[in-house]
């Protein structure tokens, strides 16, 4: 095979893309978030309470990968966490959900949190402060947000929240609501620190809620949200978790500038929205941290020859997170098929 050499930075290959002009090739963006706290050597915990820890572990990984994208994230609970929800730290896992907001206060008492100040919050912009400094001319720098319904699901009972999206309607509304403020105010300083926001709604996906459920509360709250970014003329990912083959034909009217999809199969999502919509993924997550590198450079050829069919553009991705275990040769076989065979130009 002859060697091909990058021609563009991955700013600029990310840039033609969503101006409808082929790049040199796809844009390869494993979501490489919490598992850069391995290849640092870090703990978990390190790496989401320390802005600086999280942009030293996203350099290492880029270092290590040379992948096309930095992607901040740590769990779906930042901005619940930071409107009172109650999270405990593990030292080798993510945050989980101890008391969610809304079993301690009426929503009347939950604030639109300052971003700046208010528990992790800051982390994002620290790191992305950082980061932008570093590599910000050359690398998109992701910053994934939770979107309103999951952010409403992390302040209340998740049980009981999805209850009241049959029993009391309004009262999720409001919920909804006051999540898509905080959401915009997060974004609104990630903006101004260097970073693309991410909107990612994983409770909303088809694995947890109907169709109906998702029309109704979660759709709504993402495109006035996509939509509010779109004053800063950015372009917008949406990355829903799970199952999503019963909302595919639903996911344009977000006005998401590109989706990005897990637990469906990408030639569906290509003959169904790819002529109105970006395409980012889907490699089993499951697959890239338990596979040889022999079975991945097989599953990642044959998924960019897929995915490259998208006539609006595709970006080479992992479906949900890189796990924070995975062996790095496995992210390295990933990412060595992609870029020997994800090229428009010959």
């Amino acid at each position: 095979m002859i060697e091909r050499r990058d021609i563009l930075t991955s700013r600029e290959r990310f840039g033609l893309l969503v101006i409808d002009e082929r790049p040199d090739r796809c844009n390869i963006m494993p979501l490489v978030t919490s598992h850069a706290s391995t290849v640092a050597n870090m703990s978990v915990k390190d790496y989401y309470t320390s802005g600086m820890s999280m942009a030293r572990a996203q350099l290492a990984a880029l270092e290590a990968y040379r992948h096309d994208a930095i992607s901040l994230f740590s769990e779906v609970g930042i901005i619940a966490e930071a409107m009172g929800s109650v999270f405990e730290y593990p030292d080798n896992d993510l945050p989980v959900l101890k008391i969610p907001a809304l079993t301690k206060d009426s929503l009347s008492e939950i604030p639109i949190p300052d971003p700046c100040t208010a528990k992790r919050l800051p982390v994002y912009l620290e790191a992305i402060d950082f980061i932008y400094t570093a590599v910000g001319d050359r690398v998109p720098i992701l910053a994934y947000v939770p979107a309103p319904f999951t952010t409403g699901m992390m302040l209340s009972d998740p049980n009981e929240f999805l209850i009241q999206t049959i029993k009391a309607p309004q009262s999720i509304h409001d919920i909804m609501e006051i999540s898509l403020q905080a959401a915009i105010t997060f974004c609104y300083h990630i903006i101004n620190a260097g970073g693309l926001p991410v909107i990612v709604d994983p409770l909303a996906s088809s694995s947890v809620v109907s169709p109906q459920c998702y029309k109704q509360f979660a759709l709504p709250y993402e495109r006035r949200l996509i939509d509010y970014l779109h004053r800063y003329d950015l372009d917008i990912i949406l990355h829903i978790c799970g199952e999503t083959a019963p909302i595919l034909d639903l996911l344009p009217a977000t006005n998401a500038d590109l989706i990005s999809v897990d637990k469906v199969d990408l030639g569906l999502v290509v003959n169904k929205v790819s002529d109105r919509i970006r395409v980012v993924g889907n490699y089993n997550t499951s697959k890239i941290a338990f596979s040889s590198p022999q079975v991945i450079n097989d599953d990642i050829r044959a998924m960019v020859a897929e995915g490259m069919r998208s006539p609006k553009g595709y970006i080479v991705a992992t479906g949900c997170e890189v796990p924070i275990m995975t062996p790095m040769e496995n992210i390295k076989a990933f990412i060595t098929a992609a870029k020997e065979t994800a090229w428009y130009w010959v």
